[in-house]
Parts: structure tokens; C-alpha cells; sequence
């Protein structure tokens, strides 16, 4: 009891409750060749789907090791996936600038997320730093992880309102009819307050006018939309009219339009296509609407699809071409900035599948994000951040933030190209809404037409090397930060076995190591003695003497649903899986070989299918086979391990068995740490662990047991060494392997219990 200087009662609670919990056994580990995912970073991936959402699907130089991963998915719910590359492979970008799309692209690789924030985000302490220049072209996105799948991605932002409200131009202006020449006065603002493509209202006037030009604070160039305003304006006061990048109706469109049926030309009267429409618009007729696909000149456009009715004179609207994914209308200006006294710092944001490498169709959008802000620290009302960097790098699944765009507007050609626009300066992108600073207007710069990016870059690189894989499995090697206890190594060569085996399995004593031979050695070999051999053979290059590894007969011909063919996989994910489902139907100290546990799925047929003659072969060298079985299936045809001397452990359900207790009683073990080593704690560890294996034993793992964890053990030298030593005793259930049945005849007279000793 603690010290107490006057009488009383102090009450302590002493905990004997501890029991040893059941370790986990049925995690499998994978690392290889994809196409997609972060590089050299565990991923846990729970089915088949969710693989294929986050590595993506397989194809001809990956399709082993994919597989691998998803037939044991088949069996289990739990895969800790790598993805291995070497510096050949890089991420595909968005260039925003005319350098950037004709000059040669270096590719990046950004590995994972803890890269990207190291090493690409400068906001956040990279190393590379900001400005666009710094990315050798690579533009302000960049696809989410390497490989040649990002060139398929496409980026188009639809910015804000170019007015929050319509507003009063300043000072006063005289406009001539003919020339369009729109003249101020009294301190006019043209650079500042107007954009190429606004629409203004100048009083007196029946319609709106266009602006074509801006020549400087004072001069600039507007046409009538309307045919009647054709007279001289002096001395009068214009107000600039709400435009959207969104969309434009009919009433905002300068000129009327003819098509053809069954054509993709619009032909335009009067019409400004080059100013007034981008490439990627939807541009409405009739009816019919179409995408733009060529701006020919200021009265040409050619769309991606043919119009189905001929329409003349007709009025026509645009749209930007992905506004049909955004219910909540055209970006504007957001409370948050609003209440800065800001304006236009909204956008929507499309991430699109433009070659259909994704998704199967051309032009699928992936994400759709509206109403973020180009505000850096904007809340919605909900107080969540919708700061467009912080909100791309939290949620995208298909690309990184890089870096703001750095130049006032994109050209009226809709290719992404940035140009100046006049003397005005407005905030960019990423800056803090009502700041202070050189930046002295309240308006965030948006452009006045979407900016559309396509990735391009992307390269999947060559296959990784042996040196490659192995850093991506050495991802697996800690035992306190991963949990994998069956470990598969696909098609990968001995190289990698080896290392599996040896330098990961053997260090980490709580996994199986699974391996198959090589494809070479049964898929295309006819004779079947000729593959038994060199199965054997390939069993001796790996010469890996272990109880922690497992060998099986060779590959499987299986369907490939994601690509419609036939492919021969390697057997050691099926192997692995029979593992994991043993666990679920009965305890991991069951063999998962036999006709009971060992039914392997999705067979189409076996390269190598051997016969009874073979099979012994091929066990007396520690492989097991799989064999099939006319009408009962394909079958894992044994349970040894790689051990070569005659052990209890040369079979896999005792060595999992093992792994079973030394990984629970290790974990419940951990308890006595800092502990006392006296008679108590001794007694308390012996009280853990004897529940435990009688349950094992009661579930039939094991025979018999005993604990001794006394003064026997715990010798004054062992409590002077600072250690505690407890020796568990375990006699372990065996499978049954061979069966012997006699028949025995016997004459009519004689008891059966007279013969039955002599058999």
C-alpha cells in the first residue's frame, strides 16, 4: 500500500484480467508491377474492385503480379499491395503556357503522398518552390501517381462570373457606329474594368455591345448585338453586363448561325467565334447541341458530332462543355470573399477521362467540384476549407496541385495558352482575399473562358528491376509497422524469392513466404516429366531451406475479365488465399491442402498436371503440387514447407500453428514489461498464456502443453540480466498426409477380436 503518514484507508485496484488475444494470420503481402497508385507505400486493398480503383487494371506487363493479388483476394478481404518502379516511370502534367506544350517534357515522379508534400508543394516546405518555370513546363497539375494512365486525364476550370453584379463603367464615353471605336472621357478605366469579350450596355442603346479590343485605359472597340443601334453615342455612361464562362444565352451571342444536316460546319453571320466561344464549348442550335471542336475563324466553327436537321438564320447560345455536371449553377463570388469585400474567386473544377483509358468512354468525367475558391483560407459556410489547392491535394484521385497560375488570363482560343492582359492587376490565384499588397483591385483574375488542360508526359517506364521490387517488398520487412503474414511473390524471379524468403520471412518469424516456379518451367512444356524436372530445378536455384516458405506446382489458366482473354497466372496467390481461407472456415493450424480446404478457384485448366509418379517427385523435393482431379476439382496437393530435415515444421500448418502462439503470447507478453521480475508476475504471465493454449488445444491445434515460467527459469542471474524467461511446451496435432486401409478377409467361425492384433 503507498506511504501514509496518518491512520486511514486508501483503496488500489490490482487488474488480473489480462488474457493473450488471437494474433491475425490472414494478411497477405504483394509488391510488383502496376499501372497506377502510389510507389513503394503500403496500401491495404480489401477486394478485387478496390484494387483495381486503386492500382487499376491489369494489362500485358503486369497482369501476374495483378492477379497474384486478386486470386487471393478471392480467398480473403485483406492485401497489403507495393507498388514497385524504377526512375524510368514518370508522372503525367498540364502544361499551361506554349512553351511548356512543345518543349520536351522531363518527367517527375511524385512516390506517394509524404513525397508530393517533401518535395512538390512548396506552400507546404518543398524543395522545388514555386513559379512554373520551376517545373521544367510541367504546369500548375500533375497526375496523382506515374505512369502512362495520366495522359488520359483532362482538367477544365470554369471560372467565376466576370461580375459578382452588373456595374457602372467610370467616366463617360462616346462610341461611333461604323468603326465600333469606343472613345473615354473623364478618367476612363478600360484596362482595369473590361476584358475582351464583355458585354456593356451604353445608355440610350437598344442592345448590348461586344468588346473586341482594348487598346488602352481610354481607347478600345465594341459592336452592336443589336442591328438597330447603329447611330453615334457622345457624352453617355455604360454599364459592364454579368458574362459567364458557364454559359452564354442566345441574347449575348453576336450574329445567327447555318448548319447542314448530317454536317459539322457552322457557318456564322456577323458572328465573333474567336472571341465569343472556346474549343471544348457546347454551342446549342435548334436544339441540337453539339461539342466544338475547331474554331476556324471569327464565322467557322467544326463540332466533334454531326447535326442532325438544317437550321438558318438561327440564334445560338454556348455552354462550357462540362456545365451539365454541375447542378448549382455558374461559379460566382463566395461568401468568404464576398465578405472581404472581394469578387470572382469561384470555380468548378472537371477531372475527365479524354481518351476513355479510364473508363471505356471518351470524355467520362471523373470528379466534378463546384463552387471552390481561388481564395487562399476560404470557408464555406459549413466552415469547411474549399481553398481549391488544399481541396484537389485532400480529395483528387487523379492528380496533385503544383503550382497557381501565374499571368492574368488565357487567350480567347481556349488552348490553355496564357497571354497579358493590359496594365491592371488584380489578385492571383492563391492570394489571401482583401490582402494587402501590390495587387490593388478587388478581384481574384479568373480569364473569361474556361481553362482546359490535357495531361501529357505520362510514362509507365520500363519493367523494375529485380533491385527495384526488392525495395518495394523490403516495405513489408517490419513486423511493428506492417502486418502481413502470408507473403506472395507473384512471377517475380529467384532474385526476389530469395530475398523474400531469406531477408523478410525468416527476420519477421510471423509469415509465410509463397513461390511459384517459373512460367517457362510448366506453361508450353509438353512432356510432363521434362516440367517436373524443371520445377525441381527451380527449386534448387532458389535453395531456400526454410519452414517459412512454401513452394507450389507452377501457374493456372484463368479468365481475365478486364481485358477478355485467357492468361496463365502463377499459382502462389491461390496457394496463399487457401491459407487465409482456412482461417475463416477452421483455425490456422488446419492444413489448407485436400479435397476439404484446398479446392482452388477460377481454373480453367493446368500447364502442368501431375501424375501420381510426379507428385511424389516433386514432394520428396518440398513442392507441392496442385493437381486436377476429373470432376472433383483443382486441388493443392500438399502441405509441406521448405524445410528439408525431418521436423514438425516441414509442414505448413505447424509452422503456422507457431507463428499462431509466438505472435499472441509475444503481444500479451509485452504487458510485463518494466515489470518486476518476482512471483507475481511470473504468476500473472502463466495465468495469460495456459487459457489460451487450452483453448488452442480444445480446437484441436495441439496435443498437449505445459508453461513454466518459476524460479527454475528465472534464475537469479536471468533477474540480474533484467530478463524474464518463460518456456512454453507445445506438442502439435499433425495432418494426416498418408492413409493406409487393410482390407482383411476372414473365414467363416472366427471372431474378429481372435484376428484383429495380427493385422
Amino acid at each position: 500500500m503507498p506511504f501514509q503518514v496518518s491512520p486511514g484507508v486508501n483503496t488500489s485496484e490490482i487488474d488480473l484480467t489480462g488474457v493473450v488475444v488471437a494474433a491475425g494470420t490472414s494478411t497477405g503481402g504483394l509488391a510488383g508491377r502496376f499501372r497506377w497508385g502510389p510507389i513503394e507505400e503500403v496500401t491495404l486493398v480489401t477486394d478485387e474492385d478496390n484494387l483495381v480503383q486503386l492500382f487499376q487494371k491489369p494489362d500485358d506487363d503486369n497482369f501476374e503480379t495483378f492477379f497474384t493479388g486478386a486470386n487471393f483476394l478471392s480467398y480473403s478481404n485483406a492485401l497489403n499491395v507495393v507498388r514497385a518502379a524504377n526512375t524510368t516511370t514518370g508522372n503525367a502534367a498540364a502544361p499551361d503556357n506554349a512553351a511548356a506544350n512543345t518543349a520536351a517534357y522531363t518527367a517527375m515522379i511524385v512516390k506517394d503522398s509524404e513525397n508530393y508534400y517533401q518535395t512538390f508543394d512548396p506552400e507546404q516546405g518543398g524543395a522545388i518552390g514555386g513559379g512554373i518555370s520551376n517545373f521544367a513546363n510541367n504546369g500548375p497539375f500533375i497526375a496523382k501517381w506515374a505512369g502512362e494512365l495520366g495522359n488520359s486525364l483532362k482538367l477544365s476550370i470554369c471560372p467565376g462570373d466576370r461580375a459578382a453584379s452588373d456595374g457602372n463603367l467610370s467616366g463617360t464615353f462616346a462610341w461611333t457606329a461604323s468603326s465600333g471605336a469606343l472613345a473615354g472621357a473623364s478618367s476612363p478605366l478600360f484596362m482595369d474594368e473590361l476584358r475582351v469579350g464583355d458585354l456593356i450596355k451604353i445608355s440610350g442603346e437598344t442592345g448590348n455591345h461586344l468588346i473586341t479590343t482594348i487598346t488602352n485605359a481610354s481607347t478600345a472597340v465594341a459592336v452592336a448585338l443589336d442591328s438597330s443601334d447603329s447611330a453615334d453615342v457622345s457624352a453617355t455612361t455604360a454599364t459592364r453586363i454579368k458574362r459567364s464562362a458557364f454559359s452564354t444565352p442566345s441574347g449575348q451571342m453576336k450574329g445567327t448561325v447555318e448548319v447542314t444536316a448530317d454536317s459539322t460546319t457552322v457557318t456564322g453571320t456577323g458572328t465573333l467565334f474567336d472571341i465569343q466561344m472556346t474549343v471544348g464549348d457546347t454551342i446549342t442550335v435548334n436544339g441540337e447541341s453539339k461539342r466544338v471542336k475547331t474554331i476556324t475563324s471569327n464565322t467557322v466553327i467544326v463540332t466533334e458530332e454531326k447535326f442532325l436537321a438544317a437550321a438558318s438564320s438561327q440564334a445560338y447560345s454556348r455552354e462550357w462543355e462540362y456545365k451539365g455536371a454541375f447542378n448549382e449553377g455558374p461559379p460566382t463570388t463566395s461568401a468568404f470573399a464576398d465578405n472581404r469585400d472581394m469578387a470572382n474567386d469561384e470555380i468548378h473544377i472537371a477531372v475527365v477521362d479524354e481518351d476513355g483509358e479510364w473508363t471505356g468512354t471518351k470524355g467520362e468525367v471523373l470528379e466534378a467540384w463546384g463552387n471552390l475558391s481561388v481564395a487562399s483560407g476560404a470557408k464555406d459556410d459549413q466552415g469547411e476549407d474549399v481553398f481549391y489547392k488544399n481541396y484537389i491535394n485532400k480529395f483528387s484521385a487523379y492528380m496533385w496541385w503544383l503550382d497557381h497560375p501565374t499571368i492574368n488570363s488565357v487567350d480567347q482560343a481556349g488552348n490553355g495558352t496564357l497571354v497579358t492582359s493590359g496594365t491592371a492587376t488584380f489578385r492571383a490565384w492563391g492570394a489571401t482575399a482583401n490582402s494587402s499588397g501590390t495587387q490593388t483591385t478587388d478581384e481574384f483574375y479568373n480569364g473569361s473562358v474556361p481553362l482546359t488542360l490535357s495531361f501529357q508526359g505520362g510514362d509507365d517506364g520500363t519493367g523494375p528491376s529485380a533491385a527495384d521490387t526488392i525495395r518495394a517488398y523490403d516495405k513489408l520487412k517490419s513486423a511493428e509497422d506492417v502486418d502481413v503474414s502470408l507473403l506472395m511473390t507473384a512471377n517475380h524471379g529467384s532474385t526476389v524469392v530469395r530475398h523474400c524468403i531469406g531477408n523478410i520471412a525468416e527476420s519477421r518469424k510471423d509469415c509465410l513466404a509463397f513461390f511459384s516456379p517459373e512460367k517457362a518451367d510448366v506453361v508450353g512444356v509438353t512432356n510432363s516429366s521434362t516440367a517436373t524436372d524443371n520445377v525441381i530445378d527451380y527449386r534448387d536455384t532458389v535453395n531456400q531451406n526454410s519452414s517459412y516458405a512454401v513452394m507450389d506446382s507452377g501457374y493456372k489458366h484463368m479468365f481475365d475479365k478486364h481485358n477478355d482473354k485467357f492468361r496463365y497466372v502463377p499459382l502462389n496467390g491461390d496457394i496463399a488465399g487457401l491459407c487465409a481461407r482456412t482461417d475463416a472456415d477452421r483455425d490456422p493450424f488446419f492444413s489448407p491442402g485436400g479435397f476439404t480446404r484446398g479446392q482452388i478457384k477460377g481454373v480453367v485448366k493446368l500447364p502442368f498436371n501431375p501424375k501420381k509418379a510426379e507428385r511424389d517427385k516433386l514432394y520428396q523435393s518440398q513442392v507441392n503440387p496442385v493437381v486436377s482431379f476429373p470432376g472433383e476439382g483443382t486441388v493443392l496437393f500438399g502441405d509441406k514447407t521448405q524445410l528439408t530435415k525431418p521436423s514438425a515444421f516441414d509442414r505448413i500448418n505447424v509452422r503456422r500453428l507457431f507463428i499462431l502462439l509466438e505472435k499472441a503470447i509475444a503481444n500479451a507478453a509485452r504487458f510485463q514489461l518494466f515489470e518486476f521480475n518476482d512471483e507475481f508476475t511470473r504468476s500473472q504471465f502463466v495465468s495469460m498464456v495456459e487459457p489460451f493454449l487450452r483453448d488452442i488445444q480444445g480446437r484441436g491445434g495441439i496435443q498437449d502443453f505445459r508453461v513454466i515460467c518459476d524460479a527454475s527459469n528465472n534464475t537469479s542471474q536471468v533477474v540480474d540480466a533484467n530478463q524474464f524467461r518463460g518456456d512454453i511446451f507445445v506438442k502439435p496435432s499433425r495432418a494426416i498426409n498418408f492413409i493406409q486401409l487393410n482390407f482383411v478377409a476372414v473365414r467363416s467361425g472366427v471372431e474378429f477380436s481372435e484376428v484383429a492384433g495380427a493385422v
